[in-house]
């Protein structure tokens, strides 16, 4: 093993893949959406929640998949001791920084671009968005959680995503392999580097 890591290629290509593998890790965890990937929540109903169609302990799962800045899919699947339901919507969404707003209209994307365009144009109607206004949903998100903004003390439903925690770890493992072997590589590699002239210059007495 030594002796394959003391190897000038192997040093280039491990120092290489460390430096570009940080890179890419860095850049998908400061994202501010984890797109393609599934925000979950999951709650059980209370018996101060319990109504005529959730009775107590009915468990309600919703997952949202924000799919680009424009669209996102949103399954609730309740979990009734007569069976399962599942229900999905595809939905508009408009994201300004870390925030964003599903929009419960249907449209076309050509009048959702025009929406989009007017709101942007009057600050005034642009910031009432963010406030809860004109009838959108609004959520602050990150790579790993969505959550309604959230007032002092107050406690929320907050929804997790699994698959950027799972990735942040495995990521993190492989990237501190690389990092490793990579700086292992080049200590090996200086020691030979330094010791090849000495080995050379006592071949040349000997002869």
């Amino acid at each position: 093993m030594k002796k394959f890591l003391s190897k000038m290629p192997v040093m280039i290509a491990l120092l290489s893949l460390a430096v570009v593998g940080l890179v890419f890790y860095v850049v998908m965890l400061a994202r501010p959406v984890s797109y393609g990937m599934t925000y979950t929540y999951t709650h059980t109903v209370s018996e101060d929640e319990a109504s005529l169609d959730t009775p107590a302990g009915t468990t309600i799962s919703m997952k949202m998949q924000i799919m680009s800045d424009k669209r996102a899919n949103v399954i609730i699947t309740t979990d009734l001791d007569t069976g399962k339901t599942e229900m999905m919507n595809e939905m508009w969404i408009i994201r300004n920084g870390n925030q964003i707003a599903l929009i419960p209209t249907s449209m076309t994307e050509e009048e959702y671009d025009q929406m989009v365009e007017e709101y942007k144009a009057d600050e005034e109607t642009w910031n009432a968005i963010w406030e809860g206004q004109y009838g959108a949903q609004v959520f602050d998100i990150n790579s790993f959680r969505i959550l309604p903004p959230v007032a002092d003390g107050e406690v929320v439903d907050t929804m997790i995503c699994n698959d950027a925690i799972v990735f942040a770890v495995v990521w993190g493992v492989i990237e501190l392999a690389l990092i490793t072997f990579g700086v292992l590589s080049l200590v090996f590699y200086k020691k030979a580097d330094k010791s090849t002239p000495a080995e050379t210059t006592e071949s040349a007495e000997v002869a």
